[in-house]
């Protein structure tokens, strides 16, 4: 049973509260070769431990950019922010994910 529930997408500005990721987001950092079968389960222990350190703009920044495939623009308005704080929200939210998996990946 996946602990990821699907999230429905409706037009109306984001509220600021975490909700789950569609697990289908998380697989987008995972290989698809049976030698990763092993590490894809710990790899998504940490996605999902790294995206809990996200802020809650950061996390909201990341699923709508990424999961519900926005533009800048679209996001930030979505959200109620300048497009700038978006992109500024996103290379952060995105620095703390990449820090994340390349710490895990020196340690394997």
């Amino acid at each position: 049973m996946s602990v990821y529930k699907k999230i429905t997408e409706n037009n109306s500005p984001i509220a600021l509260e975490r909700t789950a990721l569609d697990e289908r987001f998380i697989t987008l950092f995972l290989d698809e070769d049976a030698q990763g079968r092993l590490e894809a389960q710990e790899l998504r222990q940490l996605v999902h431990r790294a995206m809990n350190e996200l802020s809650d703009l950061e996390f909201k920044v990341i699923e709508s950019r990424y999961q519900y495939k926005k533009s800048p623009g679209q996001a930030a308005y979505r959200i109620g922010i300048t497009r700038e704080n978006l992109l500024e929200l996103e290379e952060s939210a995105l620095g703390k994910l990449r820090s994340a998996l390349t710490n895990w990946q020196r340690s394997h």
